[in-house]
């Protein structure tokens, strides 16, 4: 194994400014000196929230895929349910309510599956992975800016569709990835 025996080096900061504040994204711009001496300005999301993804498995083992128009890329885009943890609020209870708001169903059983770092270079937020099994009919009102449709498709149908690049959600991958991992407690 060839490493390069060079570990990267903490950047130090100098200072920080709020560029643009909005209540749903805040823009930072540190100043900071790298490891090769050179000051430079770097751009960095505000620290917020962190945010969940639940896994929906029925008892036929399908899964739950939504589906929502995104404005950046100018299309419905699929996705899993989920959303940002409120303040004080805790994870599991996040993806609880994430997945009443936005396609109806209650999780009774709730396991945790992983977690990643969905912006490392902008931001230090964390996605939480559930897999929701157990499911009640249950309904929250959703946010008023969120018009979400969802099916229920099998396992190889939703792996198909991520191969043909059908579905290319990268938070998506990255959960099934996780789930994947631990799909032996979930699938038969």
């Amino acid at each position: 194994m060839n490493i390069n025996s060079r570990e990267p080096l903490p950047w130090q900061q100098l200072n920080s400014r709020v560029v643009f504040d909005h209540p749903r994204l805040c823009l930072v711009e540190d100043t900071v000196v790298l490891p090769s001496g050179k000051q430079t300005e770097w751009l960095r999301f505000q620290e917020r929230q962190d945010f969940v993804l639940v896994i929906c498995v029925d008892p036929t083992q399908r899964i739950l895929l939504s589906r929502q128009y995104c404005h950046p890329v100018g299309r419905v885009v699929h996705e899993f349910p989920g959303g940002l943890v409120d303040t004080g609020e805790s994870h599991s209870d996040a993806a609880r309510r994430e997945l009443m708001e936005e396609v109806g169903w209650y999780a009774h059983q709730l396991d945790e599956v992983g977690t990643f770092l969905p912006h490392v270079r902008r931001s230090s937020a964390r996605a939480w992975v559930y897999v929701a099994t157990d499911l009640e009919a249950r309904h929250l009102p959703a946010d008023s800016e969120e018009f979400i449709a969802y099916e229920w498709v099998d396992v190889t149908t939703l792996e198909a569709r991520m191969r043909s690049g059908e579905l290319d959600n990268g938070h998506l991958h990255v959960a099934w990835n996780l789930f994947r991992l631990h799909a032996e407690r979930f699938l038969v």
